[in-house]
C-alpha cells in the first residue's frame, strides 16, 4: 500500500501518478472513509501514526535513527509518562519526537544540539505533532555541561559519547541508564573502554537490530527483496554510586 501524509486545505488538490483528488471532496469525512482518485484508484483516509510522520512527514537534514532501532531503545531505557530524559545530539528530532510522545503529559525531554539549524528543524517537526511543549532544546555541547539534574535516562547520538560520560554521570539519577547509538564497531570499542575505565557504570550491553519485512501476496508470501540492514549499534549501561569492583 502506498502512503502519503498531506495537510488538507480547502480549495487545494492532491495529485499523484495514480490520479488527483479535490480536498473539498473529503473535508468533513471521517478517518477510515474511502475516496476515489481521478484515475479510479481507491484511497483511504487514515489518521497518521507517529511512524508515518517519521518515515514520510518529517523535515530531515541529518541521518536518522530508524524505527527498528527506536522501539528497542525506548523499551531498553525503561522510561514512561513523567520521565525526565536527556538527549544529546537531536539532529532532525526523530528520537526527540518518540521520547516526547512517551514521557508526556508530565515529563520532559532536554535536548542538546550544537547546531542551531538542527535544533530549529527539530522544533518544527515537534510542532507538527503538537509535542513541542514536552521538549526543551538547548544550543550547546553536553561535554561542556548539562544544566539539568536528576534525569531518568540519557540518550546519546554523538560521534564521541565517551567524552561526555563525566557530565552525563552528574546529570543522571542513580541506576539510570545511558544509551548511545553508534554507527561503527570502532566506536563501540571506545565506548566500552571508557566505561570500564570510568568504573561508575555497570551492566554494559551492545545490540544490533535487524528487521525484515515480508511481501504479502496471496500464494507468494516471501521476504521483500530490499531490507534496511546495518544502521548502528545500541550501547547500554547504568549509573552506580561507587566504582564497580
Amino acid at each position: 500500500m502506498r502512503r502519503w501524509i498531506k495537510k488538507v486545505k480547502r480549495g487545494s488538490i492532491f495529485g499523484s501518478d495514480r490520479g488527483s483528488l479535490k480536498y473539498d471532496d473529503i473535508i468533513g469525512k471521517k478517518y477510515g472513509d474511502k475516496a476515489v482518485l481521478s484515475l479510479g484508484y481507491d484511497v483511504y483516509l487514515l489518521r497518521p501514526l507517529l511512524i508515518d510522520y517519521i518515515e514520510r512527514g518529517f523535515e530531515r537534514k541529518t541521518q536518522i535513527i530508524y524505527p527498528k532501532d527506536l522501539g528497542f531503545i525506548v523499551l531498553l531505557s525503561g522510561i514512561g509518562p513523567g520521565a525526565r530524559v536527556l538527549e544529546a545530539g537531536v539532529g532532525s528530532g526523530i528520537l526527540t519526537a518518540v521520547l516526547a510522545n512517551i514521557v508526556r503529559p508530565t515529563g520532559k525531554v532536554y535536548g542538546y544540539e550544537i547546531r542551531k539549524e538542527f535544533a530549529e528543524i527539530t522544533m518544527r517537526n515537534l510542532r507538527r505533532l503538537g509535542l513541542e511543549k514536552y521538549a526543551e532544546i538547548r544550543i550547546g555541547d553536553v561535554k561542556q555541561g548539562i544544566d539539568v539534574k536528576g534525569l531518568d535516562a540519557a540518550f546519546l547520538d554523538l560521534p564521541d559519547p565517551w567524552n561526555a560520560l563525566e557530565k552525563v554521570y552528574e546529570a543522571l539519577k542513580p541506576s539510570a541508564p545511558i544509551i548511545a547509538f553508534l554507527p561503527t564497531i570502532n566506536q563501540v570499542e571506545k565506548m566500552l573502554s571508557a566505561i570500564k575505565e570510568d568504573q561508575r557504570f555497570v551492566d554494559s550491553r551492545c545490540y544490533e537490530i535487524l528487521l525484515r519485512e515480508y511481501q504479502l501476496v496471496e500464494g507468494a508470501i516471501r521476504p521483500k527483496t530490499h531490507m534496511i540492514g546495518h544502521t548502528g549499534y545500541i550501547f547500554f549501561a547504568r549509573k552506580v554510586l561507587r566504582p564497580a569492583p
